[in-house]
């Protein structure tokens, strides 16, 4: 387990850079295992823990950042504020704790664009872990629709998203949205 400084770190790092996630010598060492190895059942196990390994995931460090970031921000006088302007997603800063975040959707009275604006990076960052639609996306991470869309788009055409189909559980009026989960 990382330490709070570590964590947070990672994180904001993994947002620039998501390739820093990659853990090259971890690589190294499962593909020289999977050459070794001669069990076909291990070797699938191998093959899966090196797709995990070349394809890591921003959730591992989100959830980290999760758990450190409001108790190390607080010790260290950092306010959200600077976090979001280091590209913390708002929603992700809700989960760790803090309160007075400014960020993400404006309320439906403003009817003038701020100039803040939701970067792809940024919802990418927000998707959940569990199945969610274009709307819920849009709610948790603040970005219009067109932009959610367009990330879920990179994301399906990248394979770290699937479409499930339309929600089975749709009783309201008009078409079903459609449900994506992360693969």
């Amino acid at each position: 387990m990382a330490t709070p400084v570590e964590a947070v770190r990672s994180y904001l790092t993994a947002l620039r850079d998501p390739e820093s996630l990659k853990d090259e010598t971890a690589i190294a060492e499962k593909s020289a295992e999977l050459e070794s190895s001669e069990d076909v059942i291990k070797r699938l196990e191998l093959q899966e823990e090196l797709r995990d390994l070349q394809a890591p995931s921003l959730e591992a460090a989100e959830d980290e950042f999760v758990m450190h970031a409001k108790a190390w921000a607080d010790e260290a006088g950092i306010s959200g504020e600077a976090f979001i302007a280091e590209g913390v997603p708002a929603a992700v800063l809700k989960r760790a704790g803090f309160t007075s975040v400014r960020g993400g959707r404006k309320s439906r009275s403003s009817s003038k664009r701020s100039g803040t604006r939701v970067t792809t990076e940024e919802v990418i960052a927000a998707i959940p872990t569990a199945a969610f639609t274009v709307k819920q996306l849009q709610n948790i991470s603040g970005a219009s629709a067109a932009v959610v869309r367009k990330a879920i788009g990179i994301e399906v055409d990248a394979g770290r998203v699937a479409e499930l189909g339309t929600d089975p559980d749709h009783s309201g009026p008009g078409r079903a949205p459609t449900l994506y989960k992360k693969s």
